[in-house]
């Protein structure tokens, strides 16, 4: 089944727990580092994303529960986007 990205973000802390947030409501997904193994210092740019995946299926449930999550102060503004739908 096709995966669709539906968030990035630099902080690994904060993916874990949006990542955990969207299991305890339903969504299954994953976190795709693009990190370097072997280069914790590179943090920025595309070789510094962790990215939320899910299957296409819950890709909306996923971004709205995120936006949600984000707008009523559940997690930090800590910079990262929501994906917007393919």
């Amino acid at each position: 089944m096709a995966e669709q990205i539906i968030y990035t973000t630099y902080d690994e802390m904060q993916a874990e727990l949006l990542r955990l947030h969207l299991q305890r409501h339903g969504v299954p997904c994953r976190l795709r580092s693009m990190r370097v193994g072997g280069f914790q210092g590179i943090t920025f740019g595309p070789l510094g994303e962790i990215r939320l995946m899910t299957s296409t299926p819950y890709a909306e449930k996923g971004r709205r529960l995120i936006e949600q999550a984000i707008l009523y102060g559940s997690f930090s503004l800590i910079p990262g986007k929501v994906e917007k739908a393919e």
